[in-house]
């Protein structure tokens, strides 16, 4: 097959599944709109009552709980598990796919601390399994690149897919990677699909520049801090995840779903920026509607993070981009009240933001495009202090905790 017929299969199957995935997840989004309502999506309602909240969150959980009583083949692959499977279709594990999608989708619906890239990037690649029976392999990776450009930057596929050692790996980007992304970007946008998952967040946020010395070294303070600050929210996840791994929670007690569930209900009534991914609380949180005082911000955020860990150790599964991105920024807001002479709103959300996803992912390249494509040009400053202070902390203290591994 010429180089030019895998490119043009590649850009094809990149369309047609990123169009695929928009239409599913403008399902979910219609949904969870009739269920909820705009304020409690975004954060607003704070008078939604309680029984109906534990009612539908409780609901769901169960749900999950019976979904995924057969065994962990019923649960949603993160997206490195995705990408793991593209790359070795041959020890790819056999999963109830049917179930995984069902319990995802429920679980954005339904309020899950979690984000829509693990649901998409299967998505995505299901689907081309299903338009070329699996003839090149590859094509796939192409199709998870091309989806990813839901985030408005169709270059993150290929930082997250070029992560994977390959052979030939310009090849790859000419043959596959650059047509799919640019197919998926397109399918996408073509069904309105970029609008949907991001939210509109920070769009109408004034740029702020520093233009003193004054204002230059207020932004170096806040990105510094907030690097730190970010590295130890990075840790702590990557700690509570772990020791939540380690239980086997739902191996002992398959109603965990339903107990994550009533928290979550919980949560919407008295802190309504915890549950949901966190797309469209942002924009309300950033410009100001959202007048929640530093404290509760800062309560928020920390209830978020430990909830985005639970949630996905105890099938509500999705992924952790946009929670994060919500943590980092509302921590961002809590401390900019609270020092609001200390650099700007961007560098705080721009350093906490860069410093959390160092720390989670693997690839500075993939923290910098999707930092850039989240903040949308916002605190990029903040966002550069904080990937290097957080790169600077990686070389010395390992994600678990410990001293750096030895390669």
């Amino acid at each position: 097959m010429t180089p030019f017929r895998l490119s043009l299969m590649a850009l094809l199957t990149g369309a047609l599944s990123g169009a695929g995935v928009a239409l599913g997840m403008g399902w979910i989004d219609s949904l969870s709109r009739l269920l909820w309502g705009d304020p409690v999506l975004e954060g607003l309602d704070r008078g939604l009552p309680l029984g109906w909240s534990l009612l539908i969150c409780g609901g769901c959980g169960l749900i999950l709980s019976l979904l995924h009583r057969p065994g962990p083949t019923t649960l949603l692959p993160e997206l490195r598990e995705t990408l793991n499977d593209l790359n070795h279709p041959d020890q790819a594990p056999k999963r109830d796919e049917g179930r995984g999608l069902l319990g995802a989708a429920l679980a954005q619906i339904g309020g899950g601390a979690v984000g829509p890239e693990a649901l998409m990037s299967r998505m995505a690649a299901l689907i081309s399994q299903r338009i070329w029976r699996g003839r090149d392999q590859k094509l796939q990776a192409a199709t998870v690149a091309g989806s990813l450009g839901m985030f408005g930057a169709p270059l993150l596929g290929g930082a997250v897919v070029g992560e994977a050692p390959q052979p030939n790996r310009r090849q790859t980007f000419l043959d596959r990677w650059l047509p799919g992304s640019l197919g998926g970007l397109a399918g996408f946008a073509a069904f309105h699909g970029i609008g949907a998952a991001s939210g509109g967040s920070l769009q109408r946020l004034p740029y702020i520049w520093p233009s003193t010395l004054g204002e230059d070294l207020g932004t170096l303070s806040a990105g510094a801090l907030g690097g730190v600050i970010g590295c130890g929210l990075g840790w702590l996840l990557l700690r509570w995840q772990g020791w939540l791994e380690r239980r086997q929670l739902l191996a002992h007690w398959p109603w965990w779903p339903l107990l994550t569930g009533l928290l979550l209900g919980a949560c919407m009534h008295w802190l309504p920026l915890v549950p949901f991914a966190g797309e469209d609380q942002m924009r309300p949180l950033l410009e100001g509607q959202n007048s929640n005082e530093a404290w509760l911000l800062l309560l928020s955020a920390m209830v978020k993070l430990l909830m985005l860990g639970l949630c996905l150790e105890t099938g509500w599964r999705g992924g952790v981009f946009f929670p994060l991105f919500l943590v980092a920024c509302a921590i961002g807001m809590g401390l900019h009240l609270l020092l609001p002479d200390l650099g700007s709103l961007g560098s705080w959300c721009g350093a906490l933001t860069g410093a959390l996803y160092r720390y989670v992912l693997p690839a500075p390249l993939a923290v910098l495009v999707l930092g850039l494509a989240l903040l949308q040009g916002h605190g990029a400053a903040g966002l550069l202090i904080g990937l290097g202070m957080a790169q600077l902390i990686r070389l010395h203290v390992s994600p678990d905790g410990g001293p750096p591994p030895r390669h």
